[in-house]
């Protein structure tokens, strides 16, 4: 079977793309009402919305580093390998299989098609009598955008530019609307009453949901080195594009949260019912605008996690494809298609797996959860990999050094530590931080398999 290569086609342009689309979702528009509801004041939501932002910043300084030194296919996968070693590197690509990549592509297919459904009149009733809708339209976008991917780098990046610059647009426009709004033009229609069931003081539990929904909204930062084989000067463009994405974001989510407690104040946002993530959003434009483009707000939102979920193909499974080349999975992972210039094997697995999570997946808040605390995991130790490679390897070329060294690397490190930590301690997100141990333990004997099986695969 014939095999290419990966080919160096991105630029800086499609490397910010990247950072910033892979991030920007479901989170902005489903998670502000439940940090809302955990948290005693506006304060606290724009501290955690900054300072979290700031955590996972700090935490693409270590990677810029490391994506600098390693411009190779496998992204974190590969600074885990040479940070740590090959049963390391193996247990993260095992878990990001099974768990931090599909978990992502499922939970994102099925809130895409909860909300593209209703511009072609499915509303949450008919959801919810008929689930096949919702799995079938799943479905639909996880192998749309396999193809898409199969294709060629260039097709799947100018997809990802596409949508990047649409939902910014489209997040810029409520900014625009909410500075007009400012002048007094809103209107609150509709009454509201103040409920008892939400925090009214700041909380260990209301900590962790908080931390969880920004964290949420702030996954996908990684993604970029996974593509570091197919950027243009990977040395400059890989730490540009990670660093000038992340304060893109940072920026972005201040203010378009600065807007929605604009429009829509602190205290009627705790009053709405815990299970309509999408008002909050849905009210702002109502509000701005007028009802009927609230309406198509449901478009927006299914157009923005579609885009997020594109580098869920277009970068991970180069994962899959490194770990290949290295002997620890089915050599098949590795195929690169000699005309498209793709891991197409790697797409192909990666699509059918998260297909099959969306037929079984029973809640979109677990899957959130599981996917934190297990991405968490790995992300403390990829960002320590840097201590461990200043000491061991120390004459590497080192084209960007980690802004801020020692200290940023560490906070993000002491950061992830007690939200796994406080995962595990919370009873009412235990469940889903045990199933990521679980899934995580299952690749021991795997390795230990796979490694006494092919003996010549150990280098």
């Amino acid at each position: 079977m014939t095999s290419g290569h990966l080919q160096r086609r991105l630029g800086l342009t499609s490397a910010v793309s990247i950072t910033v689309g892979a991030v920007i979702g479901s989170g902005i528009f489903l998670k502000p009402l439940s940090i809302a509801q955990s948290l005693p004041s506006e304060g606290w939501i724009y501290l955690l919305w900054v300072s979290l932002g700031l955590v996972c910043l700090f935490g693409a300084f270590a990677y810029a580093e490391l994506g600098a030194m390693f411009p190779e296919a496998g992204g974190q996968y590969a600074f885990l390998r040479e940070g740590w070693g090959r049963t390391v590197g193996f247990l993260y690509g095992w878990v990001f299989f099974w768990v931090i990549n599909s978990g992502t592509v499922a939970a994102l297919a099925v809130a895409f098609a909860k909300y593209l459904l209703p511009v072609f009149g499915i509303d949450a009733i008919m959801q919810g009598e008929h689930p096949a809708y919702v799995t079938g339209a799943a479905a639909a976008m996880i192998i749309g955008l396999a193809l898409v991917n199969h294709f060629g780098v260039v097709l799947g990046a100018i997809l990802q530019n596409a949508s990047t610059f649409a939902k910014v647009a489209a997040l810029g426009l409520i900014v625009v609307g909410g500075l007009v709004a400012a002048g007094g033009a809103v209107s609150h229609s509709g009454a509201w009453i103040p409920i008892k069931t939400v925090e009214t003081d700041i909380s260990t539990a209301g900590l962790i949901a908080a931390f969880t929904g920004i964290f949420w909204a702030y996954e996908g930062w990684y993604q970029l080195p996974f593509n570091a084989a197919e950027l243009k000067r990977p040395e400059r463009n890989l730490p540009l594009g990670l660093i000038v994405g992340m304060i893109v974001l940072i920026l972005a989510y201040t203010v378009v949260n600065a807007i929605y407690l604009h429009v829509v104040p602190f205290e009627e946002m705790r009053s709405l019912p815990k299970d309509a993530d999408q008002q909050v959003p849905y009210l702002v434009v109502s509000r701005i605008f007028n009802p009927r483009t609230g309406d198509y707000l449901t478009l927006l939102v299914a157009i923005s996690v579609m885009g997020a979920a594109n580098p869920n193909f277009l970068s991970s499974p180069r994962a899959f494809y490194a770990m290949a080349k290295d002997g620890l999975v089915p050599h098949a992972l590795q195929r690169v298609s000699p005309r498209w210039g793709t891991p197409v094997t790697a797409i192909w697995v990666q699509a059918i797996w998260a297909v099959l999570l969306v037929m079984v997946m029973q809640s979109f808040k677990d899957i959130t959860v599981f996917v934190v605390f297990a991405g968490f995991l790995f992300y403390a130790m990829t960002v320590a990999a840097v201590y461990r490679l200043r000491q061991s390897r120390p004459d590497l070329p080192r084209p960007y050094r980690c802004s801020g060294y020692p200290f940023t690397p560490a906070l993000f490190i002491v950061v992830s530590i007690l939200f796994v930590v406080a995962l595990l301690y919370d009873p009412s997100e235990r469940t889903n931080a045990l199933y990521g141990l679980g899934i995580l333990a299952t690749g021991i004997p795997y390795y230990w398999w796979w490694n006494k099986r092919y003996p010549a695969k150990q280098a």
